[in-house]
């Protein structure tokens, strides 16, 4: 699997008008366009409404997640969403559409520039769960007919977005990037509720991936806290992407299972360059952060990653949202990850 940019493009921006943001996004994302969180410009536009959006049962009041279920609209609502789900046609997918304030101009940006790929964003199927139980104060992942809802919803909206990326660009690859922040949570989580393993989540992602990969699409899984990265790997993602900057250690205690990722093909995203709070961005430079991020590979390479499959798989990225950022940090943050992605070294295999 190559890549034509190393720049992983994700998370929420910092402006407050379209305009810049296209300029932005054209010129350092041509190759990876991808549909930025906007919340300065709307704050609606959350990963919420957009991985939650009309799905049955669920409504949204701001943050807060409203679960509606049992009466018979709802069942065919499910029956619809099943449908859609097994049968992904633009027909079926249309009542699903991801709503965005970006969207015109993600697509603009990949009919103009036939980009190689495009990233959409949504909340993975685990996340989503444990979102609408604490919503609901009940153990609702326990139930399998929940479990099928909280998989199908996030497939269907991959769906659709890969679809709308075919529809304008046929020879563009589209990247669905789930958020999983609910992961770093897991230990936790297991305590309360002894139904919820390893096993269980790691068969919420498989589903996804089964149903999205033979559309050609890449799978991402990404947490910018401390988990256990063997679940996604299990589950046939492929791409990992985690904050390099404060865990660099994360993918260290599981080498085996990193190179058999790389191996059969897999990409890690390092989420390094810092955006955490404005004094860190004002501090930084490209000489500081490139040799912490050199520093960061060689210790899965010491932890006994072959060098070559660490440094060949490596992509970069920003370590989380820049929306509550000053515009010129924010910018700034977004233009050195774009210039680290181009001074990662190749290596040859021995």
């Amino acid at each position: 699997m190559k890549l034509n940019s190393r720049c992983f493009p994700s998370g929420a921006l910092a402006y407050s008008d379209l305009d810049p943001t296209v300029r932005m996004v054209a010129k350092l994302f041509e190759k990876t366009p991808y549909l930025p969180f906007l919340p300065n410009i709307a704050p609606e536009d959350t990963i919420l409404k957009r991985t939650l959006g009309n799905i049955p049962g669920v409504a949204l009041n701001g943050k807060k997640v409203i679960f509606q279920l049992g009466s018979d609209k709802y069942k065919q609502a499910l029956a619809d969403l099943e449908k859609a789900c097994n049968n992904p046609t633009t027909e079926l997918l249309e009542p699903y559409a991801i709503e965005s304030v970006f969207m015109e101009k993600f697509e603009c940006l990949i009919r103009k520039f036939k980009s190689t790929e495009a990233c959409v964003n949504i909340l993975g199927p685990f996340t989503l769960s444990q979102i609408l139980m604490a919503a609901a104060d009940e153990q609702m992942p326990a139930d399998k007919s929940f479990k099928k809802l909280f998989i199908q919803a996030v497939c269907v909206k991959a769906l659709w977005a890969i679809n709308k990326i075919k529809e304008i660009s046929k020879s563009t690859i589209p990247i669905i990037v789930l958020e999983e922040p609910m992961l770093a949570k897991l230990g936790n989580i297991k305590r309360v509720n002894e139904d919820i393993t390893v096993d269980y989540v790691t068969g919420m992602l498989a589903k996804v991936v089964e149903k999205i990969q033979p559309t050609g699409a890449l799978l991402a899984v990404q947490c910018f806290d401390k988990c256990d990265w063997k679940i996604p790997i299990n589950a046939g993602i492929d791409i990992i992407s985690f904050d390099a900057y404060n865990n660099p250690n994360n993918l260290c205690i599981i080498p085996e299972h990193i190179t058999n990722f790389l191996e059969r093909g897999g990409k890690i995203n390092w989420g390094i360059v810092p955006t955490k709070n404005e004094s860190i961005v004002k501090n930084i430079n490209l000489d500081l952060i490139e040799k912490r991020f050199l520093n960061t590979l060689e210790g899965l390479v010491l932890a006994g990653v072959p060098r070559p499959l660490v440094y060949n798989s490596a992509l970069v990225s920003l370590q989380g949202d820049v929306d509550k950022l000053p515009i010129i940090f924010a910018e700034k943050a977004l233009i050195l990850a774009t210039q680290l992605s181009k001074k990662i070294p190749s290596v040859k295999k021995k």
